[in-house]
């Protein structure tokens, strides 16, 4: 029997939809995500089309609204050679939320980013731990007393979650840890361990909730199940998408457009409802939206506290 540790949340958290793909469903021109910056670059060029997408999502229904700096990293950022330094997007990421929970007059919570430190799915370009713990505390100090959580997002491997979640436990109170699935296999994350190892990994940190994200709504269903045997507390926030078909499972990880793509069939919102109703009976207490998912896809979610 294994110990399920963390107080049980008594209420539903709503999080945002995704920012990348709103971003350009909203005109701007987001490069691709494989050889440049991505969403990072609305935070230099767009700042207050990122606050508008923020108060998109908090009309539709979020309660918690994440700081865009998922893939301003310094890794990334020397890779694609910006000028620019990953703790000055973090702070204005930041800023953006607090003027877009201001703006709202709505009592929302905001929760700090804490990205994979390199690529998405890419656990192999991880560096080495004293590198990795300094990304996270430098993005500790500048969250600190102006974000009400901490959001490990798309962990890769029990390596980068143990320090994620080590380094916000310090000094946060609030801490969720989301891991990513690996391409079809929904019992695997990408860096081939399995997802119960790596979600009983981090239950030493007491964490608040851990989460799935980034992937096909219907496998991630079969991870959550996994999870809820390990975690005290569960949540998700999927892709508006559902798998073709099995027949070829995803062994590299090197082209990771062809991994986060893999035989996709995008779903409609009422479609994506249906899902979100299952994992809050399943126990989910937080529940939002990834890749594709859209301020209607909130505004489903929402609906369901009803």
């Amino acid at each position: 029997m294994i110990e399920k540790k963390g107080e049980i949340l008594s209420d539903l958290y709503i999080l945002d939809c995704g920012l990348g793909s709103e971003l350009k469903r909203k005109g701007f021109d987001l490069p691709d995500w494989t050889n440049s910056i991505w969403s990072a670059q609305a935070i230099i060029d767009e700042p207050d089309l990122i606050v508008e997408i923020h108060k998109d999502s908090i009309e539709a229904g979020s309660t918690v609204i994440t700081t865009s700096n998922y893939y301003a990293t310094p890794l990334i950022l020397k890779d694609k050679q910006s000028k620019f330094d990953y703790k000055e997007l973090s702070e204005i990421a930041l800023t953006l939320a607090e003027r877009a929970v201001k703006q709202s007059g709505k009592d929302i919570m905001i929760a700090g980013c804490f990205p994979p430190i390199n690529v998405s799915f890419r656990p192999d370009l991880t560096p080495n731990k004293s590198e990795v713990e300094s990304f996270y505390e430098a993005l500790a100090e500048i969250y600190k007393g102006r974000v009400d959580a901490i959001l490990c997002e798309t962990m890769a491997s029990i390596f980068e979650g143990e320090i994620a979640a080590d380094v916000a436990s310090q000094h946060f109170k609030k801490v969720w840890l989301s891991w990513n699935t690996r391409g079809l296999n929904p019992s695997l994350i990408p860096s081939g361990e399995e997802l119960i190892q790596a979600a009983k990994s981090v239950s030493k940190f007491n964490l608040d909730c851990q989460l799935i994200n980034c992937a096909h709504a219907d496998l991630i269903t079969e991870s959550l199940e996994i999870l809820k045997s390990v975690a005290s507390n569960i949540g998700v926030y999927a892709n508006s998408s559902i798998h073709t078909s099995r027949e070829k499972q995803l062994e590299s990880y090197e082209n990771i457009s062809e991994v986060h793509y893999h035989h996709q069939t995008e779903i409609s919102s009422d479609e994506y409802a249906e899902f979100a109703k299952k994992w809050i009976a399943m126990g989910c207490k937080i529940v939002g939206g990834c890749c594709t998912t859209t301020p209607e896809h909130i505004k489903k979610i929402a609906e369901l506290r009803s």
